[in-house]
């Protein structure tokens, strides 16, 4: 899990020191001190219809162009000292949004210094029709030494021209500038046309089409010849205007009297569900949580909302957790549906593994309500990296962990995952009810490893590999998981890329064999820079199979935990134990895990 810290700006003030009076007897004269320049400054908002979740890059003018990189805070604001850089400047924004990955690109000139430049998805259309190219290859070729501020304007200009129905249904002024206006990541004025508004591009065609959520209506531009084709009408304007209604709180009984678009109807669903859990566990019968679900179409990972609401309302590591990001994926405000992109922030960091979307029901009251993922079953195609101590010929092994569970017990008997660097036919798992997971057929367990070879025919972002649940042979569902980074190359790894487990050692886990007694021990470890805390696992067997686990999440920098081990059957029969092991997993930056195990 990736930590994001909030960028502080400060001043730097100079200082006037006071003439020294001539010493008794000589003349020497005292000059005053230079003050110290104050830092010149580009700062913005990065969004796309919530807040970037990553880094802004500054590249300058210079030969050899310089760089500087900062994080990117919670809501979506950045600050860079561009006081050693040369203008113009090209700024590129990284980062993920409601699951989505995003690069996006704005340019600055020497007028804009200790002023706003926003990165959002219309200043990298704005870039792309000055460079008459996609905004990215305008920032890897260095040549935008003679970028204008008057370019700038005439793009930003023609541009909010092209939405100004879009702008004056959420209040904003067409005359906006769109890439020097700052503005809040809060769903509202410019925020709330970025959640609206969808720019691609076609990389083959040069050819950018913007798209209205709210409508099938859509805007090209060519690049190449720097002109709009089509027009947002009066349909936006209405498809936007009536999506504004005045509602009741979700999950309260006071009216609000200020006017909320869906899009903040659902944000604040969110905002209230996160409030519940903030410093302790509700009850599962706290009405505002029931309020928040619709619970007869409610379904996560194949479990209905009962099962839910008991181990979200039972798990102690869901208090302090949150939502942010709520990014609009698709919305049908006809029929009353939609599909939200999030984020989740667990232990004060960016949960990596969390779900990327669920679907939202609008009911005749006017609020929205959750439904889960509407998945049948746990679907997760992970990239995994693993140091197995134990493996003395191969310990480091790296590929996909094709991770599936029948959660919801819909009687799902197999899969088959498709994908770049699988066979061509897909690789089959099928239902292992007795260790919950499916496993790989015929070689067992869910860890697919891989060669460099075949690594390299991944995309290094955003690969996508599609999942089928079958129960029999009837297909049951068709799931798509996109990877953020791909697999680590064998070439890319070492022991030291892994934590360090440093208790227990192995001749620890080598006394526990013929034991009976309860294991009370302590685990710690030593984590690698740049890599979070995930989960430990604390196994033991007999030589029938009967097994004892501890298992737990882990705060992001945790190097200790204490656990506790019986070895006792499901019948409460105790066993002697004949095997023992422990594991160990980390996220590195990009949310590929990284295990050790002994």
């Amino acid at each position: 899990m990736k930590q994001l810290w909030n960028i502080v700006k400060f001043t730097m003030l100079g200082v006037v020191t006071a003439v020294a009076l001539a010493a008794c007897g000589g003349g020497g004269d005292s000059s005053p001190s230079t003050p110290t320049p104050a830092a010149k400054t580009i700062s913005g908002t990065a969004a796309a219809g919530a807040p970037i979740i990553g880094s802004v890059t500054i590249k300058d003018s210079s030969t050899p162009t310089k760089t500087k990189t900062v994080q990117i805070a919670a809501d979506g604001k950045y600050m860079v000292d561009v006081s050693d850089l040369k203008a113009p400047y090209m700024v590129r924004a990284d980062g993920y949004v409601g699951g989505n990955e995003y690069h996006l690109y704005s340019a600055g000139t020497s007028a804009d210094v200790d002023g706003t430049i926003n990165v959002t998805p219309l200043t990298d259309l704005i870039v792309a029709n000055i460079a008459k190219t996609v905004a990215s290859d305008y920032y890897t070729s260095g040549n935008f030494s003679n970028l204008t501020a008057d370019q700038l304007t005439a793009q930003s200009t023609a541009l909010a021209a092209k939405l100004q129905p879009i702008l004056t249904a959420v209040g904003v002024s067409s005359s906006i500038d769109l890439l020097r206006t700052s503005f809040a990541t809060d769903h509202t004025k410019l925020d709330a046309a970025l959640d609206l508004i969808k720019v691609t591009t076609n990389t083959t065609t040069n050819v950018a089409t913007i798209s209205n959520i709210l409508t099938p209506e859509t805007i090209t531009s060519n690049l190449a010849t720097q002109t709009y084709t089509g027009a947002m009408t009066a349909t936006t304007t209405t498809a936007v205007t009536t999506t504004m209604a005045t509602i009741t709180n979700s999950g309260t009984t006071t009216p609000t009297t200020s006017m909320m678009t869906d899009i903040q109807k659902i944000s604040a669903g969110f905002q209230t569900f996160s409030n519940l859990f903030a410093t302790s566990l509700p009850s599962p019968t706290n009405t505002t949580l029931l309020g928040l679900f619709d619970s007869a179409t409610f379904m996560q990972e194949g479990q209905s909302f009962p099962a839910f609401l008991t181990e979200m309302t039972t798990d102690k590591t869901m208090i302090g957790i949150s939502f942010t990001n709520i990014a609009i994926k698709s919305i049908d405000t006809t029929n009353g549906k939609a599909v939200v992109g999030f984020s989740v922030i667990q232990n004060g960091t960016l949960a990596n593994d969390a779900p990327d979307t669920w679907n939202m029901i609008k009911k005749a009251d006017g609020n929205w309500y959750m439904q889960g993922d509407q998945r049948i079953a746990h679907v997760k195609v992970e990239t995994l990296a693993e140091y197995q101590l134990r493996n003395t010929t191969s310990p480091i092994q790296t590929g996909l962990r094709l991770n599936i569970e029948d959660r919801g017990g819909k009687g799902i008997t197999s899969a088959v995952v498709t994908g770049a660097g699988l066979p061509s036919g897909g690789v089959t798992l099928n239902n292992n009810i007795a260790n919950h997971y499916f496993d790989i057929q015929p070689s067992g367990g869910n860890y697919y490893t891989m060669t460099d070879a075949a690594i390299n025919t991944i995309a290094d972002t955003g690969e996508i590999y599609t999942v089928k649940l079958f129960i029999g042979t009837t297909l049951a569902g068709t799931y798509t998981e996109k990877l953020r980074k791909r697999p680590y190359l064998h070439t890319e790894l070492t022991s030291a890329s892994f934590p360090q487990i440093t208790k227990p050692t192995p001749t620890d886990l080598q006394a526990l064999i013929g034991t009976s007694t309860d294991i009370n021990a302590t685990a710690s470890w030593i984590l690698p820079a740049g890599l979070t805390n995930d989960w430990l696992t604390v196994q033991v067997q007999d030589i029938s199979g009967n097994s004892a686990m501890y298992e737990t999440s882990l705060t992001p920098t945790q190097t200790i935990a204490s656990f506790t081990l019986s070895p006792v059957t499901s019948t409460g029969t105790r066993f002697t134990i004949s095997n023992g092991w422990i594991e160990l997993g980390a996220w590195d930056s990009y949310g590929r895990s990284l295990a050790v195990s002994m």
